[in-house]
């Protein structure tokens, strides 16, 4: 045996003044009497003791020096040399994925899982050091190797679950790292099974195969075609073995947009692209509602999405008179049109200018569309013409050419422009002259399609309004291309135009400080925001998961694994026993001498 505090075996030396006072001779005091025939009987009872025959209830003695002796063992702490062999390096991971908030077992499958932790803390030895990590998206450890166990429990108690899916695999790669090389150590991973675990790590399993119907898709996306129209794809999986029936219904800010009723079979998807619109834009949410069937989670009930809103635009057509070019902009519900037949004297501020065929000296600083200019200016030359130009190239990956053909546009005539900058061609002739450029200039941005409109029957066909749509969105920096709504645990990025003081707020309401572009990693279902000084973005989050939608264990033959944490008789330090010792040994002599069995 060793004693990790053995300095602490000198108190034994409180025996000495301990023997000494229980042999003491009390000195009487004296006192008058007015007789002592009551104190003679008293001194017959008890006559006085010599120093030796003080010692003849040993037992009172002994039940002291025990009593000091267990103490002394108690305060110097000591240990058997197997304890220290065998003590071990154990690390308990807690699922905090969003699967284990389900309710197929009460309360839920994550408070069931922090009482199997309490009960692996409980059941450790003395000289064992233990560790918790938390198995979120990101693996953290809530506290390092202890052997206090309620320092352990308070850690196991701050956990909390989240809406995310969880990273067993890398939060049992975390715990074999503080493990190190310790030859005793063990994993153990309290989960609901959802996902599978290496075969040597001790896994406890909480919850049931229970049944469960989720959406796992929520994303929204402008239109390309229709300026103020969007589209909703959305996807629900019923995880179960069994059918499941009920309703899907779609809100935007609150208002009704659409019920969708589903069937669906066992493991089967139901997914659906729909079509509405609106101008605001605003907040979407889809709902399920009216199951048929018990619903163990609900996080995965509601999903978000977030619609952005258009908004309009001023626009000046400078043209000696192009009647499919007016109406063109006008029918465009996010366009105020002004016309003019001559180029004015100054240029009015927010309002995209579309020059046909004028062209000024100076072209303005606002954003505009040139169209067959006649005359040179400040940023081309115009050369001679081209007939009959065959539109062979055109770059299909940019926004401004979404759904849009050129090559079989009858082209009878464009004209060929020395631009003074650079430029990005859009659509090029089999000579490489190009139609329809974008230029790169330090003010606004400019486009020149150098097509006659009067000659070609691009006018008439649907290439054309489709090709004012897109420049309209590329100018309001606005396009088709998808909101993203992101899953729970993922990085979400959010540009502002200035480097104001940014907040993010989660869906509960909690508030932090925001640096750079890259907020999150966002692990709570709902709507987020980046709120700056000026501006406010909002974030969509949901769970979009379907293995954590699925509820059923992966690996179920996995729950007869034998445990290699359980309990033992001797898992407290022997000082703990002797102190326990010593306090039921006082209670007995404090028992005996109140019957006067002991002196």
């Amino acid at each position: 045996m060793s004693f990790a505090a053995p300095i602490a075996l000198t108190l034994a030396a409180l025996a000495v003044p301990i023997i000494g006072l229980y042999i003491l001779k009390v000195r009487l005091r004296r006192i008058p009497v007015s007789t002592n025939m009551f104190w003679r009987q008293v001194y017959d009872e008890k006559p006085p003791r010599s120093l030796w025959q003080n010692l003849r209830h040993w037992l009172s003695l002994l039940a002291q020096l025990l009593l000091l002796a267990l103490l002394v063992l108690a305060v110097a702490d000591p240990y058997l040399a197997w304890q220290a062999a065998r003590a071990r390096r154990m690390v308990i991971v807690i699922d905090t994925s969003a699967s284990m908030q389900a309710t197929d077992v009460e309360p839920t499958r994550f408070d069931l899982a922090i009482d199997e932790a309490h009960r692996v803390v409980d059941g450790v030895r003395d000289h064992d050091q233990v560790a918790i990590v938390s198995a979120g998206s990101v693996p953290k450890v809530v506290t390092g190797m202890a052997n206090h166990a309620p320092t352990l429990r308070r850690a196991l108690d701050s956990i909390r679950p989240t809406d995310a899916p969880s990273s067993i695999d890398s939060a049992v790669i975390l715990g074999r790292q503080l493990i190190g090389d310790h030859p005793h150590g063990v994993v153990v991973v309290i989960s609901d099974g959802t996902q599978e675990v290496p075969a040597d790590v001790d896994q406890r399993f909480v919850g049931t195969p229970a049944r469960n119907l989720g959406i796992t898709q929520l994303q929204t996306r402008r239109s390309f075609v229709d300026p103020v129209g969007y589209e909703v794809l959305v996807e629900v999986k019923n995880a179960s073995d069994e059918p499941a029936r009920g309703r899907l219904e779609l809100e935007l800010d609150g208002v009704p947009i659409d019920v969708l009723p589903f069937d669906l079979e066992p493991d089967q998807s139901w997914a659906r692209t729909i079509e509405k619109t609106s101008l605001e834009g605003g907040e979407l949410t889809a709902t399920l509602t009216q199951l048929a069937q018990p619903d163990y989670l609900s996080t995965d009930d509601i999903a978000w999405a977030i619609v952005p809103p258009r908004e309009l635009q001023k626009v000046l057509i400078v043209s000696p008179g192009n009647l499919f070019l007016q109406k063109v902009f006008e029918a465009n519900p996010l366009v105020r049109v002004t016309i003019a037949d001559e180029i004015p004297a100054t240029w009015p501020d927010d309002t995209i200018v579309v020059l046909h065929r004028l062209v000024p000296e100076q072209m303005p600083a606002n954003d505009f569309l040139m169209i067959d200019p006649e005359s040179s200016s400040d940023l081309w030359d115009v050369g001679g013409l081209i007939a009959n130009p065959i539109v062979t190239e055109q770059d299909e990956t940019s926004p401004l050419m979404t759904y849009i053909r050129l090559d079989n546009v009858l082209v009878p005539e464009a004209r060929q422009l020395q631009f003074k900058g650079d430029v990005h061609a859009l659509a090029a002739t089999v000579s490489d002259d190009p139609i329809y450029v974008s230029l790169d200039r330090d003010g606004g941005k400019a486009l020149v399609l150098s097509v006659n409109l009067e000659q070609s029957d691009l006018a008439f066909r649907t290439a054309f309004p489709i090709l004012i749509t897109n420049s309209l969105a590329w100018f309001a920096d606005q396009s088709g291309e998808l909101e993203p709504a992101i899953a729970s645990g993922e990085m979400a990025s959010v540009k502002f135009s200035t480097d104001d003081k940014r907040t993010l707020v989660s869906p509960s309401g909690e508030r932090s400080p925001v640096s750079g572009d890259l907020v999150g990693p966002l692990a709570e279902v709902g709507i987020w925001s980046v709120q700056g000084n000026i501006t406010e973005k909002k974030v969509a989050v949901n769970l979009a998961n379907a293995v954590e939608s699925d509820l059923r264990p992966a690996a179920a033959t996995q729950a007869d694994r034998p445990s290699s944490t359980a309990a033992f008789w001797f898992t407290r330090p022997i000082w703990f026993y002797c102190a326990c010792l010593a306090l039921f040994l006082l209670v007995v002599e404090w028992f005996l001498y109140q019957r006067r069995l002991i002196g």
